[in-house]
């Protein structure tokens, strides 16, 4: 490994480099690092700061949109895309400026709406895939890569052209979903398909190597980019960072840095934070603070973000809280900790997940919107989404209240739970409320009652009804109009 890194021609270069876009202006701290959106994908050749948008009018978090094949199509069709594109561009572009993800929803309409028109182009193609990684923290990574390839598959048979920036964005969405899949069959695959891998094809491969602690796959890669006198950047060493600390060998993951000093480029914050990775995965939390606190670079809150994801998902939850404490809540916090919170619950970590949220009452009056007094609702949303256990939904309602982070959570619970069509979760809410002494209304039983109605299922209908009998005595009027159907 150190032979090939120090054979191999080396790019030096900021990593703020990689988003310049021609006619643009970068002074000062990067815009990643300033940009409040999503996070949660570790250093593994995959820059999370590359998710920001641009200042000026050309998003390049995610649209840096490849270039087009020649595609026989008229120009009617040609005039159509654009617009579908812009159009589509527009809806994520304002998603994720303001809460910096996408919604499952959002996605899949844009997706449905290009797959009427039947032509859909490779820039369409691209956006959607780009859209199917870390911008999506309310799926689970699993559906998430599922849907890559759904929309993959979908929009080939219309007839979307793929070239290597779709095959990369299709790695991305591996490495940021943590799929396992072979490096050399895709490889193989783009063989297949005429399809020539580029740099970055290399570098989000030995990522992939690295995410699994395979250093000699990882070595195979470097040996082809040597090959092909390509330049080893910095995300290269960012990933041998994680890939020695994933196969167990910490000292050789902070001897990445000397040789990267050696080689001329100094470690960015997304080495430091791949190394504080590597630490939090193991719980040393006493290296930890000593390479945060000696760090050349500046971290921000979204670097210990992802030092308390790691935590989090490595079983660490005792030395979150500590993690918390040394955030310095920066302009852009909260839709940053929220993204935080939905990724934390996605994966079942809703303990880790509450703690963040109650760090954002100090900072109420920043947030201009008709919700402020109730930051919540997201986390209460998305706990009934994945079924949290109805034991903590209750907790952390009663935690709510009493801090005043919310007027009525168990309300809004019971509210999201009955959107959702969960009637067993439902019904056990009200069971809450009624202990609560919060009056049980009659009309919230009929959402339940109205999906009976349309499967035609009398026994499920006359089940609920007698169990709303437990909560309130119903008006004659009421109970015949729900019978005519039938």
């Amino acid at each position: 490994m150190a032979a090939l890194l120090r054979s191999a021609r080396l790019l030096k270069y900021k990593p703020s480099c990689l988003l310049q876009i021609t006619g643009t202006k970068s002074n000062g701290v990067s815009t990643g690092r300033l940009y409040s959106g999503v996070f949660g994908s570790r250093n593994l050749g995959v820059c999370p700061r590359q998710l920001c948008p641009a200042s000026g009018n050309v998003p390049r978090y995610l649209y840096a949109v490849a270039t087009e094949r020649k595609e026989e199509a008229s120009p009617a069709v040609r005039s159509k895309q654009t617009q579908q594109f812009d159009w589509a561009l527009s809806k994520l572009d304002s998603s994720v400026r303001r809460t910096g993800r996408v919604t499952k929803t959002l996605l899949l309409r844009i997706f449905h709406d290009i797959c009427r028109t039947g032509y859909p182009s490779g820039n369409q193609a691209l956006l959607l895939l780009r859209s199917c990684g870390s911008l999506l923290p309310e799926v689970p990574p699993k559906d998430r890569t599922e849907l890559a390839h759904h929309i993959w598959e979908k929009l080939r048979e219309l007839g979307a052209q793929y070239d290597v920036s779709h095959y990369n964005a299709l790695l991305k969405v591996y490495l940021q979903n943590e799929s396992k899949f072979s490096p050399m069959d895709f490889l193989a695959k783009m063989e297949a398909e005429n399809t020539s891998p580029n740099r970055v094809t290399y570098q989000r491969l030995i990522a992939a190597y690295c995410q699994n602690g395979d250093i000699e796959g990882a070595s195979t890669i470097l040996g082809f980019m040597k090959s092909k006198d390509l330049p080893i950047t910095e995300a290269v060493f960012n990933s041998l960072v994680t890939g020695h600390a994933r196969a167990g060998d910490i000292e050789s993951a902070k001897n990445i840095l000397t040789v990267m000093r050696n080689a001329g480029i100094e470690p960015g914050p997304e080495t430091y934070v791949s190394l504080l990775n590597a630490y939090a995965q193991n719980g040393d939390m006493e290296s930890l603070k000593e390479v945060s606190e000696k760090a050349d670079c500046s971290l921000m809150d979204r670097d210990l973000m992802q030092v308390i994801f790691t935590l989090a998902k490595a079983g660490h939850h005792q030395h979150t809280p500590e993690m918390i404490e040394r955030m310095r809540h920066e302009r852009g916090y909260i839709p940053d900790a929220m993204n935080l919170c939905l990724s934390l619950i996605t994966h079942g970590h809703e303990d880790t997940a509450f703690h963040i949220l109650k760090s954002f009452p100090t900072l109420q009056m920043d947030v201009v919107s008709p919700d402020a007094l109730n930051l919540g609702n997201f986390f209460l949303r998305h706990c009934v989404t994945m079924e949290t256990s109805l034991e903590k939904i209750g907790q952390y309602c009663k935690e709510l209240q009493e801090s005043s982070l919310h007027t009525s959570p168990l309300t809004f619970a019971l509210s999201c739970a009955l959107e959702a069509k969960k009637t067993a979760m439902s019904l056990e809410l009200m069971k809450m409320l009624k202990v609560q002494n919060v009056p049980v209304r009659p009309h919230f039983f009929w959402p339940l009652l109205t999906a009976h109605l349309k499967d035609k299922n009398t026994t499920g209908k006359n089940s609920h009804l007698r169990k709303k009998r437990l909560f309130a005595s119903l008006q004659c009027q009421w109970f015949c109009s729900l019978y005519p159907p039938f």
